[in-house]
């Protein structure tokens, strides 16, 4: 996968976690309602950031959708931590994708970033994920 495409991809998934923050933020209680908020402009600045990056390499932003289909109909607190673990677990791998198509500071930069995710859904979610071979 070239860069460009990693980059439209995480994009993607950056645009599809500002709304899915906004669904969860509705659903859970204050404290957590500030980390959603949180992390949805955290999200923000990222979306921001991938379309100067796509921008400068010459390519054109995918457009947000003006909704999403979540994959959990989120009608409970419980519910909405989980899609926001969901969100960040994705987001972890496209970020990591984009270190893999990338180098130099943008391979760190991108790698530190997916970090961030694991450890966001980490967060929500309360568990930590079983890697292959860490057994």
């Amino acid at each position: 996968m070239s860069e460009l495409d990693a980059l439209a991809v995480v994009l993607e998934g950056t645009n599809a976690a500002v709304y899915a923050y906004g669904i969860v933020a509705a659903r859970v209680n204050a404290s957590s309602e500030s980390q959603a908020l949180d992390a949805m402009a955290v999200h923000r600045a990222q979306r921001e950031y991938l379309r100067e990056r796509i921008i400068a390499l010459k390519g054109t932003p995918p457009a947000p959708f003006a909704a999403y289909d979540t994959p959990i109909a989120v009608t409970t607190a419980e519910l909405a931590r989980r899609l926001a673990a969901l969100v960040e677990n994705r987001l972890a791998g496209q970020w990591a994708a984009l270190a893999a198509a990338s180098g130099g500071l943008e391979r760190r930069a991108s790698a530190v970033t997916a970090e961030e995710c694991a450890v966001r859904a980490v967060t929500w979610s309360g568990e930590a994920p079983v890697w292959p071979g860490s057994q």
